[in-house]
């Protein structure tokens, strides 16, 4: 006897689609160079206006982000973000058994409900400007940060809408701090983010992320999308490194430091991904 196909489960919702890549990267685009010019101060007031005209052509800065989200749900869709993360999951051992409790998730700029399908998930869905009433609007960066409070961080297309180099790496240092120890950092950032910026690249990411205590366990390359996979490490003191440790340490706390004058230097073209670690940032182990 033939047996019957399990459905297959379904998000709950999706945005309003966009059918053309090629359009989603315009609005891409658009959306990123009014943003960052706006949210730049050192932006001239010939700047502003050029890109506060530009985003009246779409209506306006929100009709913009609204455009830009049914851009980031297709992008999100065509290069399966979400199955990533189910994937490295599985594959690490981390989902839980039957009769253990949901991984307790917070997911930051949510465009659909792919990750709320997964019943193994106790998923936080948040967004500057949420679409659906299952996705909290709130700024990552209003989040109260209580330390070691989640199992999984998923942030796909998020890292590169934030304007500043600095403010990316403070994005990732509270990433760290909300992670439980052992917890998984689902990162995905357009390609040329890493292979196209004259201040970044993915070994460079790995590095700054490191120094964040956090260790990459899992990457994977398209043409068009960059994923990571990072472990958060157990917070260590200094006096119980070992001197190989700490000569690791010291490494990541000069690397820091070099690159963040190399960095300010290269600030002036912020065509260019960056990110951007204090000293307050650094892990120390």
């Amino acid at each position: 006897m033939k047996q019957k196909r399990r459905p297959t489960s379904k998000p709950l919702f999706a945005p309003t689609s966009m059918r053309s890549m090629r359009r989603a990267r315009e609005v891409t685009s658009a959306f990123h160079e009014v943003t960052r010019t706006l949210d730049d101060p050192r932006s001239t007031s010939e700047e502003r206006a050029a890109a506060r005209e530009r985003a009246m052509r779409a209506g306006g800065v929100d009709a913009l982000r609204d455009e830009y989200q049914r851009a980031s749900a297709l992008t999100t869709t065509r290069h399966r973000t979400a199955k990533f993360t189910f994937s490295v999951l599985t594959k690490l051992g981390r989902r839980p058994k039957r009769g253990e409790r949901p991984l307790k998730t917070l997911e930051v700029g949510a465009i659909n409900t792919d990750l709320m399908s997964a019943k193994f998930l106790d998923v936080r869905a948040i967004d500057v400007k949420s679409r659906h009433p299952k996705i909290e609007q709130i700024d990552f960066f209003k989040l109260p940060v209580e330390d070691e409070t989640y199992d999984v961080v998923h942030s796909s297309m998020v890292l590169n809408c934030v304007p500043t180099a600095e403010l990316r790496g403070e994005m990732l240092h509270r990433t760290s701090r909300l992670l439980r120890t052992g917890g998984s950092f689902f990162l995905m950032l357009p390609a040329r983010c890493v292979n196209a910026s004259a201040r970044m690249t993915s070994d460079k990411l790995i590095r700054l992320c490191r120094a964040c205590g956090l260790r990459v366990v899992e990457k994977k390359s398209t043409p068009k999308v960059m994923f990571y996979c990072f472990e958060k490490l157990a917070k260590r003191d200094r006096s119980e490194l070992s001197s190989k440790e700490l000569s690791g340490a010291e490494a990541r706390s000069a690397f820091l430091r070099r690159e963040r004058l190399r960095d300010t230097d290269a600030r002036a073209d912020n065509d260019h991904f960056g990110v951007v670690l204090g000293d307050e940032h650094d892990c120390g182990f």
